[in-house]
């Protein structure tokens, strides 16, 4: 007997424009290198996660267990990570790459408490040393209302998938 599905919540325009606003502002702030502004985009308890790849077509499902390419457990992991490539203690980031974003297929759905899942493909054009690199894949973003009153949120769960088979240069933030 098949289960019933639940009943999606409704989601406004404005809050699929206030998504969409918040993924090309955090791409944006990426490819800028807008360091600062990027960081206040994540809940203080947000955690950024980079799955490797545990078979052809299977991820690894916790951090804590598997091997990822890349895994903090809240904010102040990726704040390290800026002040390592500020003050030039990341070597692969030196110099740091011109980059492009890309995001698209943003496809939103609410969850308890006012978050909201979002699920979006991205692409990022690297280049660095003359050689562009092209890093493709999907974000799932969980987020939470800002608590401004206005439809603004906060990141409070960011998960990358790299499609990519091969990963030819160093790949750090800025590329995914």
């Amino acid at each position: 007997m098949a289960m019933p599905m639940k009943k999606p919540q409704t989601i406004s325009l404005d809050q699929q424009q206030a998504v969409a606003a918040l993924l090309f502002k955090e791409a944006r702030f990426i490819d800028n290198q807008q360091w600062d502004e990027w960081i206040e985009l994540f809940d203080p308890q947000a955690e950024y996660w980079i799955p490797s790849w545990d078979g052809q077509h299977q991820l690894i499902d916790d951090p804590r267990t598997g091997i990822s390419l890349m895994y903090y457990a809240d904010r102040s992991g990726i704040e390290d990570r800026i002040f390592r490539i500020r003050t030039g203690l990341s070597s692969a980031s030196s110099p740091l790459p011109r980059t492009v974003h890309s995001i698209t297929n943003i496809e939103v759905e609410a969850l308890d408490g006012g978050q909201l899942f979002v699920r979006s493909n991205w692409q990022c054009m690297s280049y660095r040393w003359k050689v562009t690199t092209t890093f493709v894949g999907h974000y799932e973003h969980t987020l939470k209302p800002a608590g401004d009153g206005s439809d603004t949120y906060l990141i409070t769960r960011k998960r990358i998938v790299v499609k990519n088979d091969l990963i030819p240069i160093p790949m750090d933030i800025y590329n995914v």
